[in-house]
């Protein structure tokens, strides 16, 4: 029989497999479904409550503001000066009418009138007080004294007394607050003052009427935060219990007090400087957030255990066949004899330890791969239109890329070719390598050797958005600088195409420097030559399109077919909005014409396009579009296609051809470059581009994987392998294995045997 006791601990793992399968989509719903639901309902919740308190702050400005405003006409209502409000017959309709202001507000209790010449008498809407009347009879205040309230109606700035315990003269309890407003207002030296009286039962209805059934605690606190208005509806917490810190956060916040979570939720009026608070116990404050947490619990429980279910389902289905795989796995190792006296987690045990040899293998394989990766992803945003900034972003975070926000220009360092191709590659990848490094104050820099150029590209991103065309400017000289103190090639030409805001589009940039490139020699070696200088003065005032057809030339000649066509609306934009002569207009458009078909024909491609004749019979601008459109993308799409085509040929040629030599002891870079008409400069960056390997790394590999096989498949020689597969040096060989293996080529031999 071939069960072993390993089959319950297999079952285990193979259901703990289903399981996580199980599981990681089942994690990711879950956190979609709480954040849509208990998430998002809490924001509501709490928005909710910050709106409601916004509008019990709005409320009680206008409230003041009526206050001040009435305040303002009693100071100046001829019927309410010191003359008419003490005379005899005046002093009754005086009287009458601050009864009228009284009256005209919802939330004063009693208006008073008090004059600083006029000694111990205050007037209100009943009649003349002295101090001594008034508050010993008709408000006795438990913490206000008269000597304090004649002082207090002397101030030069409103002032509100927060709400204190009074008794009024038919012996009712109540709480009052006062207002106290001089006048005249804004004077420096007021000659007396408007006093109301307000209750703070009106203010804390109007505070309930908005928050609703709210069940905590709301103040009103004056700019010092001290209470003016306290509605306490939870008496286990106490305003006292509140630091100060929390209360200059502004929005909703957790805070703990007496073992408990509370929502503290602040707002401070702009107008007035005063602050509201709700104060309230958290579990009820996100009683329904807790129902709905609930309920998404209880679901989320069912669901876990169905997933569970189905996973030990699934797992006992799946180990059935365990016999019939265990066979076939030691039959294609050679061992299916030898396998007795192992259960199936010691075979599978021996399995995993080869995939883990393979997995570091890989590991370092990727470790050698990223700066591969790296110039790859340059390449790609250099030679083709990415749909959004998002993917560059994911890539650039993956690879540990530093790139600036932007604007983003390209700048091409053209070498003179002699000099560059003689060099050995080694040296110029420490050229790059030292030129890559050039760092900016104000931008990143990220370099990448140009494989068709005998050159470096770098995209340059500005750290902001401020002056670009003047940072532009002043970097592509500090780059011409830096490249002529720096570099031991000669450089011709230092070209530099126009910036662009978004990561997407840094290709019409690279394609702007190929195409002010072709100035090189009409400039002198070394020159810094920007993209928008190519055109002439007299060209622009024409509105003659000089860059922008130079532009859609070189886009052409890539392939790019959304800047060629970007291009190409641009151009007809331009002279549509133009103000040059029809002869101009149709000299411009037979220029385009001609930049079109003498691109095509540098390219060869003039024979595969269609409709080229109709192009000169054309009624307007528009149509011409219309026409040059459709050809301008089949230019593209045939030179994309012929890239293409050339680039995988010659992939499929190399690397056929150094599989089959690789075993040859004078297999060299220099050879194939020979065999196939290339340049070794281009063709060692070639290799490196498709493969991710030098030259020598590659071939390295394909060695040490022939030598392995044969360790483990023949008797033969170590020596006899060693020679057989392109090495002479028996020792040397000895070493590179033990680097890479960790072990030598013996010990290789009887672990894997």
């Amino acid at each position: 029989m071939l069960r072993r006791k390993g089959k319950s601990s297999l079952i285990y793992k193979y259901i703990i497999s289903y399981f996580f399968v199980f599981l990681i989509p089942f994690v990711f719903m879950s956190l979609f479904l709480y954040y849509n639901s208990v998430s998002s309902l809490r924001g509501e919740i709490e928005q909710s409550n910050l709106n409601k308190l916004e509008q019990v702050e709005n409320m009680t400005n206008e409230r003041m503001k009526e206050l001040s405003n009435t305040a303002t006409r009693i100071a100046y209502d001829p019927r309410l000066t010191p003359y008419m409000l003490k005379h005899g017959y005046y002093g009754g309709e005086a009287q009458n009418e601050l009864k009228k202001y009284k009256d005209n507000s919802s939330i004063i209790h009693e208006l008073f009138v008090y004059f600083h010449d006029q000694g111990k008498f205050i007037y209100s809407s009943n009649g003349l007080y002295t101090f001594e009347t008034l508050t010993n009879k008709n408000y006795r205040f438990d913490s206000w004294s008269t000597e304090n309230m004649v002082e207090k109606l002397h101030t030069t700035q409103p002032l509100v007394i927060p709400a204190g315990d009074v008794t009024l003269k038919n012996s009712v309890k109540d709480r009052i607050i006062a207002f106290i407003f001089p006048i005249t207002p804004n004077n420096p030296h007021p000659y007396g003052a408007v006093m109301y009286f307000v209750e703070e039962s009106v203010l804390t209805n109007m505070i309930d009427n908005i928050l609703g059934d709210f069940k905590g605690n709301t103040y009103i606190l004056d700019e010092k935060s001290q209470p003016i208005v306290a509605a306490v509806k939870d008496k286990e917490v106490s305003f006292d219990q509140i630091e100060q810190l929390e209360l200059s956060k502004h929005g909703v916040q957790t805070i703990q007090m007496n073992g408990k979570k509370y929502s503290l939720t602040t707002v401070t009026s702009d107008v007035s400087g005063w602050t509201f608070l709700t104060l309230m116990d958290a579990d009820q404050f996100f009683e329904r957030v807790v129902h709905r947490e609930a309920f998404i619990m209880m679901l989320l429980v069912i669901l876990f255990l169905v997933g569970l279910i189905v996973a030990i389902l699934l797992g006992k289905k799946q180990y059935r066949p365990i016999r019939g795989l265990l066979e076939m796995t030691t039959m294609g190792n050679g061992r299916r004899n030898n396998w007795q006296g192992e259960n199936e987690l010691d075979v599978i045990h021996k399995t995993i330890t080869k995939v883990f040899k393979d997995h570091k293998s890989l590991s370092e394989t990727v470790d050698l791969q990223k700066p591969y990766a790296k110039k790859q992803l340059l390449t790609k945003m250099l030679n083709e239109s990415f749909p959004d900034e998002q993917e560059i972003e994911s890539m650039l975070q993956a690879l540990n890329m530093e790139m600036n926000k932007g604007p983003h220009f390209v700048a091409i360092v053209e070498f003179q070719k002699e000099q560059y191709e003689k060099e050995l590659t080694e040296k110029k990848d420490q050229v790059l390598y030292s030129l890559s490094t050039i760092s900016f104050s104000n931008a990143t820099v990220n370099a990448v050797d140009l494989l068709y150029q005998n050159g470096l590209a770098f995209i340059i991103s500005l750290r902001d958005a401020n002056k670009v065309e003047q940072q532009r400017r002043m970097l592509g000289e500090e780059l011409q600088q830096y490249i002529q103190q720096h570099s031991p090639i000669n450089a011709l030409i230092v070209a530099v195409g126009t910036s662009y805001t978004k990561k997407n589009h840094i290709n019409r940039s690279y394609i702007e420097a190929l195409a002010t490139l072709d100035y090189k020699f009409a400039s002198p070696h070394g020159s810094l030559v920007f993209f928008e200088d190519l055109g002439s003065a007299n060209e622009r005032a024409l509105g003659y399109p000089q860059e922008d057809q130079i532009k859609l030339a070189q886009s052409l000649k890539q392939g790019d077919q959304v800047v060629a066509l970007e291009t190409l609306d641009t151009i007809f934009s331009s002279l549509v909005e133009g103000e040059g002569s029809i002869q101009v207009l149709k000299y411009i458009c037979f220029d385009i014409i001609n930049t079109v078909i003498k691109t095509a024909i540098e390219l060869q491609l003039m024979e595969n396009l269609d409709n080229v004749k109709e192009l000169g019979d054309f009624r307007s601008v528009e149509e011409l579009k219309q026409r040059l459109t459709p050809i301008i993308s089949g230019i593209c799409q045939q030179v994309e296609d012929k890239t293409e085509n050339r680039s995988q040929s010659l992939r499929r040629d190399l690397l056929l051809y150094i599989n089959e030599h690789y075993k040859q002891y004078d297999l060299s870079l220099e050879g194939i470059a020979h065999h196939y008409h290339l340049s070794v400069p281009y063709l060692s960056k070639f290799i490196k581009e498709q493969t991710g390997e030098t030259f020598t790394q590659y071939v390295l590999s394909l060695r040490m994987e022939e030598a392995k096989k044969q360790l483990r498949e023949t008797d033969y020689p170590i020596k006899k392998i060693v020679m057989e597969i392109g090495y002479k040096d028996v020792a040397n060989f000895t070493r590179r294995f033990k680097q890479i293996e960790g072990i030598t080529p013996g010990q290789y031999r009887k672990l894997n045997r």
